[in-house]
């Protein structure tokens, strides 16, 4: 799911042979014009963004929950600030329908591949970006000496991709 029909013809031309596998157009905020339970797994890379309400989150939160299969998988990969407002993270398990499988700290691999892929990316920028644009663009790519790039290699913000599996329900009846 992504509002950009751009990214969602990249990911159908790049992913087109996989079974089972589908990408649609949506703002991921609203409700979700899937069917109950009808997902296996759903993946979010960096949606920190949009996701600063609490309210935003727990609409995002109730959705994966309505639209995944029990047993079913949550992938996400993203910033969270040390400061401890890991607002995603915390309520995906606060509120009982996920467990943490695995929770992993990326942030020296991700400075690595930002390292990597700097010069490249500020070539890109210097070439192609209208100069009034240019630091915009610095800070969204993460350059080093960005705001964005300093608070990672300083510990103020990390990178986690954390595997949730939602938790199942069973509707027994204790006598």
């Amino acid at each position: 799911i992504d509002p950009s029909r751009d990214v969602i013809n990249l990911c159908e031309q790049t992913y087109s042979t996989i079974p089972r596998l589908s990408f649609m157009i949506a703002d991921p905020k609203p409700y979700l014009s899937l069917q109950n339970e009808s997902m296996d797994v759903a993946l979010s890379i960096e949606t920190r963004n949009i996701f600063d309400e609490i309210e935003a989150v727990k609409q995002f939160v109730n959705e994966i929950t309505r639209v995944l299969t029990p047993n079913g998988y949550f992938l996400w990969c993203g910033l969270c600030d040390v400061d401890g407002s890991s607002v995603l993270i915390d309520y995906l398990t606060a509120n009982n329908a996920f467990i943490i499988k695995e929770k992993v700290n990326i942030t020296t691999n991700v400075l690595r591949a930002l390292d990597i892929q700097s010069n490249s990316r500020a070539d890109f920028i210097e070439r192609y970006v209208q100069p009034v644009d240019q630091e915009y663009y610095r800070v969204f790519v993460g350059l080093p000496g960005t705001q964005l790039y300093d608070n990672m290699q300083q510990g103020r913000t990390e990178y986690w991709r954390v595997v949730f599996r939602k938790k199942t329900t069973t509707n027994m009846l204790v006598i």
